[in-house]
């Protein structure tokens, strides 16, 4: 028997919802970790611009990887490319 209108969208929440949630506990951790490393970084006597210049190396390293990600696999964009 197919879902309701209603059943789908309470899915809906819920799947969002659980992005949202994976997505703050991920954007924490990388938070932490960053502290972390920039301590560490201080003790090797790397300060300042280098950290940051290192930080954005592998920052954009992991945004392409995410973009490319979402272009493929993420399930609006699915969705999206089914309607059109």
């Amino acid at each position: 028997m197919a879902m309701t209108p209603q059943e789908i969208e309470a899915s809906l929440a819920r799947a969002f919802s659980h992005y949202a949630a994976r997505q703050r506990r991920a954007g924490l951790v990388l938070g932490n970790r960053l502290a972390v490393l920039k301590n560490e970084a201080g003790l090797a006597r790397i300060h300042g611009a280098e950290f940051e210049a290192m930080a954005r190396r592998q920052m954009e390293v992991a945004d392409t990887r995410m973009r490319v990600n979402v272009q493929s696999d993420h399930p609006v964009v699915a969705v999206k490319q089914e309607a059109t």
